[in-house]
């Protein structure tokens, strides 16, 4: 009778173990922005996989993080760098459904992270909640089970911020000593968790005063505050009902491969008879066009200065966001020379353009390591100029947006 009490003891142990098992390593990716290490993300799930579809199981628990490599990191960029994964990544009816969550998430991004920083998002299957921390501190949580998927695509999706990227994030565990070691050693200091702390307390005994403080006007105020009938206008929702095509390969050839919409699978197109399926030769990365450098102090202050986002905001900014990168594709050829050799890669962009759609300055994030690849990248951008003009609802004067291209030959 003991013995047969004792195994179910051990077997309801091992269950209570594997019910509270923490998530596993899945892959480790390093994000470099001019030449420089930004953060190193990490995926974890409850089972590891290579495959993305695997990986969005809503039925697992997992967690994305970013561990802070530079000095400072501004939270803003991350945020909107974070977004515009998001908007080419996710069906346009995600896109809606998610606006109000992907509000509540943005505006949890505030100043700088700073280096060893630990920005963590954690999905609970069982409650289909997301919890975001920083450096142990819990900052939000947004009760939405199709949330985390939506944040995980920009990482994972069709579309990620570099093929690269998203192959060492599904890697099974088998991640890079050399990069799991530095990513076990960024760790924030005793006096940075505290300061983080502190912040948010005295956010949250802010928000907390300012709630009593709101009365509700009088009937007369709210008579007095009701605009007359001409002066009420039907503001409708942006239209995000058409997929977003996902811009994953680069036109053939003189003839443009038009991009598959996410989900779906890329279109084939025919190899031409004169490209050799040859092993690429690889190239010392060259810098087709100077580089910005980070912005400084006083460019950093400023943007920090941005006024929370809303949802029709966001909206708009990922309808315009999707209009760039299609009018953008239109405009980019394979290189005869490159698709000859059998040459891939990606290239990442940093457009600016004033509001009439002007191509004001054109910076390299990521290069390939062909020289032909990355001219063609920036060729394609001034090519397209001008752009589409800037929506009035953004009241922007200037808009910086990321281009993701990925040469690639069809199978």
């Amino acid at each position: 009778m003991k013995s047969s009490k004792l195994v179910i003891a051990l077997l309801l142990f091992a269950a209570a173990l594997t019910v509270n098992a923490a998530p596993l390593l899945n892959g480790l990716a390093l994000e470099q922005q001019f030449n420089k290490d930004q953060f190193i993300a990490a995926v974890y799930a409850e089972r590891l996989s290579n495959d993305s579809a695997s990986l969005l199981d809503n039925n697992m628990p997992r967690a994305l993080e970013i561990r802070v490599v530079a000095d400072h990191l501004s939270a803003r960029r991350l945020r909107n760098q974070w977004m515009e994964g998001i908007a080419i990544n996710n069906a346009g009816d995600t896109l809606t459904g998610q606006a109000e969550n992907m509000v509540t998430f943005a505006n949890l991004f505030k100043g700088r992270l700073l280096a060893g920083d630990r920005l963590r998002i954690e999905f609970a299957a069982g409650s289909g909640s997301t919890v975001v921390s920083l450096n142990g501190v819990e900052l939000g949580v947004i009760e939405d089970r199709g949330f985390f998927n939506t944040l995980m695509r920009a990482w994972i999706g069709p579309v990620p911020p570099s093929t690269e990227f998203r192959d060492n994030l599904m890697k099974s565990g088998q991640v890079t000593g050399g990069l799991l070691a530095t990513f076990e050693s960024l760790q924030p200091s005793s006096e940075r968790v505290a300061q983080v702390r502190a912040a948010y307390e005295e956010t949250e005994e802010v928000a907390a005063a300012v709630e009593p403080a709101r009365e509700e006007p009088k009937k007369e105020e709210k008579q007095a505050s009701k605009p007359e009938s001409s002066q009420i206008v039907a503001v409708s929702k942006p239209d995000l009902s058409a997929d977003i095509p996902a811009p994953t390969l680069a036109a053939v050839g003189s003839a443009a491969v038009t991009p598959a919409a996410p989900g779906r699978p890329e279109p084939k197109a025919e190899k031409p008879a004169t490209a050799q399926a040859t092993q690429p030769k690889p190239l010392k990365p060259t810098t087709t066009r100077p580089a910005v450098p980070p912005m400084d102090e006083e460019e950093l202050e400023e943007e920090e200065d941005e006024a929370p986002l809303t949802a029709d905001m966001i909206l708009a900014r990922q309808i315009y966001h999707s209009m760039l990168l299609r009018h953008t594709f239109k405009h980019i050829n394979y290189p005869k020379r490159a698709m000859e050799r059998g040459q891939e890669g990606s290239v990442r962009l940093n457009v600016t353009i004033d509001s009439k759609g002007n191509v004001t300055n054109v910076a390299t994030l990521q290069e390939s390591r062909y020289s032909s690849l990355n001219r063609e990248a920036l060729d394609a951008v001034e090519r397209a100029g001008p752009y589409p003009a800037t929506p009035p609802q953004l009241k922007m004067n200037e808009y910086r947006f990321t281009v993701p291209i990925t040469f690639r030959l069809p199978d």
